[in-house]
């Protein structure tokens, strides 16, 4: 049995939404499911909402199920406190009381465990797997002591999930077992695009600044008439103010047009990227946080059929994909506009290409479960 403990919520739920890990969290639960595992995951996402959450169990998919932790009334910011140490003091007292010694736990890695975990591997055995998509101390550097907090986190589990290998590099320095997972690697069904006067270029995911949206924008003014440019995510409202702001001030006549769409999610999500014909990824080379993590929108645009338009990002050059992205020489608009119409009449097999490393992914994945039974 896996219990996989992260932040997640369901379409409609009322709990706060993981938007950049859920589709993510799915995968790896499919893939540990086709490996023979069953999954249970451990949500303590908070309710949204002025009324007390119960604690229920959902069915996910196939061999999947999805507790919530109770969550107590979304009313003000002490409630909200005592919230977080009541799904503590939950999540506790179920690992010690139904995780056996022969089940695994996969942890999402989160600012809101910190040290929780180590304590649970202290006082009860089990083998524990640590998902690394990110490393907070990057952007958490002016907090006093919090890289010592986050490198402790990293002592204790059994093996790790990095979502690229610079993670891998930073972290892992006593080599404990290990997966790379990029991103999501499974091929949606999509049929072949026929070119037609319009070319669609979609941008997909977070509308912080530092994850290269306003790059994008700017690149509507070097693109002709027969490109649209749409830009679908999720944000705070100022980021989306930012974003509608700048769209309004590209908009001319005699270049591409571009809009904002909103967010979609689930089979929403998948038709709008495969009515699109290239998928967008540019990030702000200078962040150190971008350096750790993975654009794993580059695998949703693949898996749907996109041609991908990337900068050179260095963790980017080290991963398998690297040779089948069209590759943007900086941040400037003028060169990702080169780059998005260097696709034109090129087409890229993706479904072999994420085929051979899900296969690879469940080979690893299976050995570093096994690996601590």
């Amino acid at each position: 049995m896996i219990f996989y403990a992260a932040y997640y919520s369901t379409k409609d739920s009322g709990r706060v939404k993981n938007y950049a890990g859920e589709d993510k969290i799915d995968y790896i639960c499919h893939v540990l499911n086709n490996i023979g595992e069953d999954v249970l995951i451990l949500s303590n996402a908070k309710t949204t909402k002025r009324e007390y959450a119960k604690r229920e169990i959902i069915h996910l998919f196939s061999h999947t199920q999805l507790l919530y932790f109770a969550s107590l009334p979304m009313i003000n910011k002490p409630i909200h406190a005592l919230d977080v140490l009541w799904g503590y003091l939950q999540l506790i007292v179920f690992v010690i009381f139904k995780v056996k010694k022969d089940d695994t736990v996969l942890v999402y890695h989160s600012l809101g465990y910190r040290g929780l975990w180590g304590f649970l591997k202290r006082i009860k055995k089990l083998n524990y797997i640590l998902e690394v998509e990110e490393l907070y101390q990057t952007f958490k550097a002016t907090v006093s002591g919090y890289k010592k907090h986050e490198n402790e986190v990293f002592k204790y589990p059994d093996a790790f999930l990095f979502s690229n290998i610079f993670l891998e590099e930073k972290i892992n320095n006593n080599k404990k077992p290990f997966a790379i997972i990029n991103g999501i690697y499974q091929s949606n069904d999509f049929v072949k695009k026929q070119r037609n006067k319009t070319i669609r270029v979609v941008y997909a995911g977070s509308l912080e600044k530092q994850k290269g949206v306003d790059f994008i924008i700017k690149t509507a003014s070097y693109l002709p008439k027969e490109y649209e440019l749409h830009i679908i995510g999720f944000g705070s409202n100022n980021d989306i103010d930012r974003v509608k702001s700048l769209i309004q001030n590209c908009t001319t006549e005699n270049n591409a047009n571009i809009t904002y769409d909103g967010v979609f999610k689930g089979q929403e999500y998948l038709s709008f990227l495969q009515s699109c014909d290239i998928g967008i990824c540019i990030q702000d080379e200078k962040d150190d946080f971008n350096k750790y993590e993975y654009p794993s929108k580059i695998f949703s645009y693949l898996s749907n059929g996109l041609q991908v338009v990337a900068n050179n990002l260095i963790q980017l050059q080290r991963s398998a994909v690297y040779p089948y992205l069209h590759i943007s020489n900086s941040t400037k608009p003028k060169d990702i506009a080169k780059a998005i119409m260097s696709c034109k009449n090129n087409y890229i097999d993706s479904t072999t290409i994420l085929e051979k490393l899900d296969n690879d992914f469940k080979t690893h994945l299976k050995q570093i479960i096994k690996g601590g039974k």
